[in-house]
């Protein structure tokens, strides 16, 4: 994670200095460290089956952090799109981002589960809801029904 740590600092140096291009080549090889991959064998397949590639053989917790980091690579690609002012591939990030954090609530709890619950908090003020997907939208219904009946 220090080396996650190391890239992100990069990634928002790049972006906030107006290297948006290079800050994306940044998170592209975050991507690639990450999944341990080159990106042609991630990222042409489904999202559920990018989250088995990064937690294939990994213990509950570090499946959960190495979720949260690609999370937070998606959330940088975001940002850094709309700082090149491309909404709409921005848009997208963010919300691949956000069904991410939602896969990963399903088997969260505690701390963890209410980390991640800010942090789609933080995603849905970028996204209007009525611009997800239906099955985002359906996951996001899955995950604020427990929080509902405790209410």
């Amino acid at each position: 994670m220090e080396e996650l740590a190391r890239y992100l600092t990069e990634i928002r140096t790049l972006r906030d200095g107006g290297s948006c291009d290079a800050s994306l080549l940044t998170v592209l090889q975050a991507q690639q460290r990450l999944f341990a991959r080159p990106a042609q064998e991630f990222m042409t397949r489904s999202l559920e089956a990018q989250i088995h590639l990064l937690v294939i053989g990994e213990a509950e917790g570090d499946a959960r952090e190495k979720c949260l980091a690609y999370a937070t690579l998606l959330t940088e690609a975001g940002h850094t799109y709309q700082a090149k002012e491309q909404n709409a591939v921005a848009s997208g990030a963010y919300q691949l981002a956000l069904h991410v954090l939602l896969l990963t609530a399903g088997w969260s709890s505690g701390p963890a589960r209410a980390d991640i619950q800010a942090r789609i908090t933080r995603l849905l003020d970028r996204l209007p809801v009525a611009g997800l997907t239906a099955e985002v939208k359906a996951l996001l219904d899955q995950f604020a029904g427990p929080a509902r009946s405790e209410d």
